[in-house]
C-alpha cells in the first residue's frame, strides 16, 4: 500500500496502520468511557479496565469471544455491536448489563475501502441509571405541571363563575360559550347592551380566559373623563408638554395596556377628533405621547363597549363608520334582564351571599319575595339588582325578606298595563324610561343620587335626565341658588 494513502503516513502495511490508529483511539476513549473494540465479525479485541466493574465479568472472559455469544449469555443485551454490523452506521441504544443496570451505549463502525465494517468501537457514554432518574423526575414534573395547570384553570373558571357572569339563561350561556371560543384570538370585540347589563364583566372574562391573562387589564370609561383630559389619559404626555403637566411626564392608558387588554367603556361618548386618533392606533398599533414626536409600538387586545346605538350615531354624524367596523370584528350583545329573567334569581342569591359575608349578616329571601323580584323589569339591570340587594342587607332588621317587605314598586298591581297603541318597542321603552327618571329625580333630587339608586353612573343619569326632562339643567342651577 502506498504510504501516501495512509493517514499516519508511516506504516508499512494497512493493517499495521489501522492497528496503531485503533490503539490510539481506544486509549483516548478509554479515559472517560467503558470501551469495547471488536473486529468486523464481532470478535472482541479489547475492553476497558473498568469493564469488569460495569458488566460483572472479567476481561479475559470477554476478549476473543463473539458479541453474539455474549449477548446470548446476557452479559449485555441487546448488543450495540450486532446492530452496527447489521446497519453499518452509528447506533445508540440502551443495554442492560449482567447486574440488571441500564447503560446508554453507542457503537461506531470503522469502514474499509470497500465500505465494509472492519472494526466497531462501542462505548458507554453515561450511566443510564442517572438518565432514568432524570427522566422519571422530568415525567413526574411534567405530570405535576399538567395537574397544576388544570387546577389553575379550574380555579380561574370557578372565580369567573363566582365573581362575574351569572349564566343561567340560554342567552348568557351562549355568550359565555362565545367568550371561551374567541378568548385566544386577538380580534377586536364590541360589547353592546343597556347600562348595567354586565359589559365590563364580559370584558374581564375575555381577558381572564385569554393568553393575555397575565398581562394588564386597563379599563377607561370614555364618558366620565372630561374631553380636555381625555387625550392625555389615553396617550400620556412628555414632561412640560402643556401647562400644568407633571414634570415627570405620564404614561397613557393605551401604553399601560401593552401586552394585555385595553377596555374602552362607553366608547360611544368619544368626541369625533378622538375617534380619529383611536382609529389610527388600532390600525398602526403605535402611539405618540403628547409633546413627543417619538412613536411607541403597543401590543394590546382591544375590547370596547357602549349602550348607544352606534349605527344610529353614524347616521347622525356622531360616530365614525370606519371606526365602528374596526371595533365590531366580533359583536357581543348582552340582553337586558327583562329579556333573560332566568338570571334574576341567581343574581339576587349571589349578591345576597356576597353582601351577607361583607356585612356579617344572615339575611335570606322568601320564595314569595323572589317571585316578585323576578317579575320586576329592573331598568338598571345587574347594577340595580346589586345596589338594591346591598341596601336591603344593610337596612333590613329581620332575618328573612318576605314579599310584603319589598318596596311598593315590586308589589302586585303596581305594574301599569301596557297600552299597545301601535307605537314601536323603542318608543314604548323610551316612555317607560322617561317615567322612571322623572320619578327618580322627584325622589332623589340630584343626578348623583339618581345614578346611585338606579345602579348607573352619574354621567349616564345626567344624560338621561337631560334627554327626558326639558329644562333639567336650568332646574338644577335654580336649585343650587336656593
Amino acid at each position: 500500500m502506498n504510504p501516501i494513502n495512509c493517514i499516519c503516513r508511516q506504516c508499512k502495511s494497512r493493517s499495521e496502520c489501522h492497528k496503531d490508529k485503533m490503539d490510539v483511539v481506544f486509549r483516548i476513549m478509554d479515559n472517560e468511557n467503558d470501551v469495547t473494540l471488536t473486529d468486523g465479525k464481532g470478535i472482541v479485541l479489547r475492553v476497558s479496565d473498568s469493564y469488569e466493574n460495569h458488566y460483572d465479568v472479567a476481561k479475559e472472559d470477554v476478549i476473543g469471544r463473539s458479541v453474539y455469544e455474549l449477548e446470548e449469555q446476557e452479559i449485555f443485551k441487546p448488543s450495540v455491536t450486532v446492530e452496527v454490523l447489521k446497519e453499518k452506521k452509528k447506533v445508540t441504544l440502551m443495554q442492560r448489563n449482567k447486574k440488571g443496570e441500564k447503560v446508554l451505549t453507542t457503537g461506531v463502525p470503522i469502514l474499509d475501502e470497500d465500505g465494509e465494517v472492519e472494526y466497531v468501537i462501542s462505548f458507554n457514554s453515561i450511566d443510564i441509571a442517572n438518565v432514568t432518574t432524570l427522566h422519571d423526575n422530568y415525567s413526574k414534573l411534567t405530570q405535576l405541571m399538567k395537574e397544576y395547570s388544570a387546577e389553575i384553570q379550574h380555579l380561574k373558571m370557578k372565580e369567573l363563575e363566582e365573581n362575574s357572569l351569572i349564566a343561567k339563561s340560554k342567552e348568557m350561556s351562549d355568550i359565555k360559550d362565545l367568550i371561551l371560543q374567541i378568548a385566544e384570538v386577538d380580534a377586536n370585540v364590541l360589547i353592546t347592551g343597556e347600562t348595567g347589563v354586565g359589559k365590563s364583566m364580559v370584558a374581564k372574562m375575555l381577558h381572564q380566559t385569554s393568553s393575555r391573562a397575565d398581562g394588564p387589564f386597563i379599563e377607561i370609561n370614555c364618558g366620565t373623563i372630561p374631553q380636555t383630559l381625555l387625550e392625555s389619559e389615553l396617550f400620556g404626555y412628555e414632561k412640560g408638554a402643556f401647562t400644568g403637566a407633571s414634570q415627570k411626564g405620564k404614561l397613557g392608558k393605551i401604553e399601560l395596556a401593552n401586552g394585555g387588554t385595553l377596555f374602552l367603556d362607553e366608547i360611544g361618548e368619544l368626541p369625533l377628533d378622538m375617534q380619529i386618533k383611536i382609529l389610527q392606533v388600532i390600525q398602526q398599533k403605535v402611539i405618540s405621547r403628547i409633546g413627543s414626536l417619538e412613536k411607541t409600538a403597543v401590543d394590546f387586545r382591544l375590547v370596547a363597549a357602549t349602550n348607544k346605538d352606534l349605527e344610529k350615531a353614524i347616521r347622525q354624524g356622531e360616530f365614525r363608520e370606519d371606526l365602528y367596523y374596526r371595533l365590531s370584528v366580533i359583536d357581543i350583545y348582552i340582553p337586558p334582564l327583562r329579556e333573560r329573567r332566568d338570571d334574576i334569581v341567581p343574581l339576587i342569591l349571589n349578591f345576597m351571599e356576597k353582601f351577607n359575608a361583607r356585612y356579617r349578616k344572615v339575611l335570606s329571601v322568601s320564595s314569595d319575595a323572589l317571585s316578585l323580584l323576578e317579575s320586576y323589569d329592573w331598568p338598571g339591570n345587574i347594577r340595580q339588582v346589586e345596589n338594591f340587594i346591598e341596601r336591603i342587607v344593610i337596612t333590613f332588621k329581620g332575618k328573612m325578606v318576605d314579599g310584603k317587605d319589598l318596596p311598593k314598586a315590586f308589589q302586585p298591581g303596581q305594574r301599569k298595563p301596557v297600552d299597545l297603541d301601535g307605537s314601536s318597542l323603542s318608543r314604548m321603552l323610551d316612555e317607560y324610561e322617561k317615567e322612571i327618571f322623572t320619578d327618580a329625580l322627584e325622589k332623589y333630587r340630584t343626578s348623583v343620587a339618581v345614578g346611585k339608586a338606579l345602579g348607573i353612573s352619574q354621567t349616564t343619569a345626567a344624560r338621561k335626565l337631560r334627554k327626558y326632562i326639558p329644562g333639567y339643567t336650568y332646574l338644577r342651577l335654580e336649585d343650587s341658588q336656593k
